[in-house]
């Protein structure tokens, strides 16, 4: 770079400066300015230019920061799954479908690289932006009211980046100062009331936990109505649920050792990627790709619970959690029992034990860490003290 240049701008706002100019003069120009049509060349070319813009924005962020491949597994896998299962012909043409794919990926890695430079302003542009492009997605779905929060997101967004790009002394995330037991009964507690308002207001009369699926929930046309407001509860309740394991065994993971350090930092994130998952394509759009995302979820749990393989309680939760996962297996294979009330109270059951489970780990795991009383001894650093990259699925 120039002797001048370096004077005006950094490494970051350069590189920051050009994918500005190729989500405006490229994507907006062609997506919304000109309105390209779905299956024109001229939509790819548009879409083309904003994932330009999340290259460009992530290399700009290279110099001090790494993107985090359990975020951006976290990120990509759902993106890619909603994708696939909702966005396909006739919503999307196939080449424009495998071009909206290949921005989601870049949408995710440009999500796990910003979460990793720990700036609040760029972080949430870049999570602002995810979103409004989830609601175009959804646009596309027709579901109703999602069109109208594409446009004041996506100026939220810019606005966050552009002042992130002016800001150089830009402030931290102030993540890695809370707590991971709070972290995980503030979430928890959340995703919970989410649940709660869904069934409330689900379609037609009460939700009955012991006849019906969780997932029931967060179908995208429930007894007649399209995208009732039990689904948009859902999917906050999920993604809430999400973020709060991420967080929780991410934390966990830190504290651990060799291959329990990455079986819980993975599994993690397989965990959180699976609910993400269930939350973006419901189970009445695409039931294999739906149970995909609970298989994916089930396996991270699985491989937490290996690595927590201990004497004590750990084992005692590991026999009751595999204990109830062995009897779910039977409800749904042997034809003895009746679909319900077995599966589905089981799957409460199951859903509500790992919630505690986690609970209990996090509950654990800040006690441990919390500073010995003695002068003669210097105070431990608590686990969850450290910077956001320990806090990243």
């Amino acid at each position: 770079m120039p002797t001048g240049m370096r004077t005006w701008f950094s490494w970051r706002q350069v590189w920051m400066l050009a994918g500005f100019c190729s989500a405006w003069f490229i994507g907006d120009f062609f997506l919304a300015v000109r309105a390209a049509p779905r299956d024109s060349t001229e939509f790819l070319i548009g879409v083309a230019g904003f994932g330009l813009a999340q290259i460009l924005w992530t290399v700009g962020q290279l110099r001090e920061a790494r993107p985090s491949g359990r975020v951006f597994l976290t990120a990509a896998l759902p993106l890619a799954l909603f994708v696939l299962a909702r966005l396909r012909p006739p919503v999307l043409p196939q080449t424009a479908q495998w071009a909206v794919g290949l921005y989601s990926l870049l949408t995710a890695l440009s999500l796990a690289t910003a979460l990793a430079t720990q700036r609040i302003l760029y972080a949430a542009g870049i999570g602002l932006l995810l979103f409004s492009d989830l609601m175009i997605g959804y646009g596309f779905l027709r579901a109703p009211g999602c069109a109208s929060l594409i446009g004041p997101t996506y100026i939220a967004a810019e606005l966050c980046l552009l002042a992130s790009f002016l800001w150089r002394g830009e402030r931290r995330l102030p993540c890695d100062r809370v707590g991971t037991w709070l972290w995980a009964l503030v979430g928890g507690v959340a995703a919970f009331a989410c649940f709660t308002v869904a069934a409330v207001h689900y379609p037609g009369g009460g939700y009955n936990p012991l006849r019906q699926m969780l997932s029931a929930l967060g179908r995208s046309q429930v007894r007649g109505v399209a995208y009732p407001v039990c689904h948009w509860w859902f999917a906050v309740g999920m993604f809430l649920s999400a973020s709060t394991v991420a967080g929780v065994w991410t934390r966990l993971a830190h504290a651990a050792r060799g291959w329990r350090r990455h079986a819980i930092g993975w599994g993690g994130a397989l965990n959180a990627a699976g609910l993400c998952a269930i939350a973006l394509v419901p189970e009445n759009v695409n039931i294999d790709i739906h149970n995909l995302g609970c298989f994916i979820a089930i396996g991270g749990g699985v491989a937490i619970l290996a690595a927590r393989l201990r004497r004590g309680g750990d084992l005692a939760w590991t026999c009751w959690l595999l204990a109830l996962v062995i009897f779910f297996a039977i409800c749904l294979n042997v034809d003895a029992f009746s679909f319900d009330p077995w599966v589905t109270a089981t799957q409460k059951a199951l859903i509500v034990s790992f919630a505690c489970w986690a609970e209990w780990l996090a509950w654990r795991g800040t006690r441990s860490a919390t500073p010995s009383a003695s002068p003669a001894s210097p105070p431990t650093t608590s686990s969850s003290t450290h910077n956001l990259r320990t806090i990243q699925p």
